[in-house]
């Protein structure tokens, strides 16, 4: 009452209007503007920030403990996690296993820079089908085959969860897979289209008993502990044929939740494992041969490790001195060796570090990130019908994603695994 009191004394009433179409053309926008500022900011903010669906774990069996002998404390100076990689094949077809150049990618780019114990390739193909690929698959399968410490292991597919809910997808028999892999070896996941970029090996010793990241496209577990052992139990429980439901959002709040423990989890940034997204405008950005191309030959052996070794240095200085002159050195260094135009001036897209002036995508700076998860669903979208990622199309590094696998793919033409006539 008090309010309107004083709206009565301040106000004298004002005589009846004509509302012209204009005017109320105008209150209608002012009125949509100010819905979007409420009803978007929270969408925005609320629904990306904070908002993420919760599960009820009081539903999942004390008896999803039962065998975990992790080790009990972890923290600095504990055993890292297992130097192990794991990828899941599960055939569509069960009498061939086929294998292909964007897989060898991955698994070569993990071989020389992880230089794991072993890379395990979990699927359901038959040991038969496996033997028939060795002697007469493709040439990428027989590549990727033939990659030293690699061990094929037999799974089957599961076809429902623990409380009888079909499987039907194969990726979500993918996740399920991957999820006891993770559980019974620890190790590293990753997916066939996410590229090691450099060694990860800092966070595998970090005293953290998991790593993970945005994705499930990687993700870091000691052996028998809570997150993939918890994990594993809660997407049978939880598991509704959802898209997501028990793989990226289960992870998410599992991961959340447990973050408060000391040294249970390291929760990564999105640039660390996954720096472009599966939308159609980053998947232009990383595969359109938009960039100037390069000769093959050019930046590579003596000056590469040159280069290389120049950058370490500086970076190993940076991060031992912690003082703010070795950091500015590092970062003035990066800029001069992107070039002026990834670190010029002006509004950049977050994550796209460089503009080509005519609208096309610049070169994306991956100094940060541990893998490049591809999403590599939309690449004859951006290239074309009938077009592919080839040996020829990195070598040419006019992408982005050319040039961030170039150096694996090079060095597997330099030892002879892809033979040189085939970019010739």
């Amino acid at each position: 009452m008090y309010y309107y009191s004083l709206l009565k004394q301040s106000y004298s009433p004002l005589p009846p209007r004509t509302f012209t179409k204009a005017r109320v053309a105008g209150l209608a926008l002012c009125l949509l503007t100010l819905l979007i500022l409420v009803v978007g900011g929270h969408y925005l903010v609320w629904g990306t920030r904070f908002a993420y669906r919760t599960f009820r774990f009081a539903s999942v069996s004390d008896h999803a403990c039962d065998g975990e002998h992790g080790t009990p404390n972890h923290g600095p100076g504990s055993p890292p996690i297992p130097n192990l990689v794991h990828y899941v094949w599960l055939l569509s077809n069960p009498a061939e296993l086929r294998l292909s150049f964007k897989f060898f990618v991955s698994i070569y780019s993990a071989h020389i820079f992880w230089r794991p114990e072993r890379i395990y390739i979990h699927t359901d193909a038959a040991p038969e089908v496996v033997a028939r690929a060795r002697d007469s698959g493709t040439p990428w399968t027989r590549r990727i085959l033939a990659i030293p410490g690699l061990e094929i292991n037999h799974v089957e597919a599961p076809h429902t969860t623990h409380r009888g809910i079909e499987i039907k997808w194969i990726q979500h028999k993918s996740d399920f897979v991957r999820l006891a892999v993770l559980r019974e070896y620890g190790g590293v996941n990753l997916d066939t289209d996410a590229i090691p970029l450099r060694d990860v090996s800092d966070l595998r010793a970090r005293g953290f008993r998991n790593v993970i990241g945005q994705q499930l496209g990687l993700a870091q577990s000691d052996v028998r502990q809570s997150i993939p052992t918890l994990f594993y139990h809660a997407a049978h429980e939880f598991f509704d044929g959802g898209w997501d439901t028990a793989s990226i959002r289960l992870l998410t709040d599992l991961g959340n939740r447990l973050a408060s423990l000391p040294s249970e989890v390291l929760i990564l940034q999105p640039q660390a494992f996954s720096p472009i997204s599966w939308q159609d405008e980053d998947q232009k950005r990383l595969f359109s041969p938009s960039l100037p191309a390069m000769d093959p030959t050019t930046n590579t052996n003596t000056t590469t490790s040159m280069r290389e070794e120049e950058e370490q240095a500086l970076k190993s200085s940076a991060a031992e001195s912690g003082m703010c002159r070795g950091v500015l050195a590092w970062l003035k260094y990066r800029e001069n060796e992107k070039g002026a135009g990834l670190y010029g001036h002006g509004t950049r897209v977050p994550g796209l570090v460089g503009d080509l002036g005519d609208g096309g995508a610049g070169e994306i700076d991956f100094s940060s990130s541990y893998v490049l998860h591809a999403f590599d669903s939309a690449v004859e979208k951006v290239l074309g019908k009938g077009k592919e990622v080839d040996v020829r199309y990195v070598l040419a590094r006019r992408s982005n994603y050319a040039r961030a696998v170039f150096p694996a793919v090079w060095q597997a033409v330099q030892e002879g695994v892809v033979p040189r006539e085939e970019i010739e």
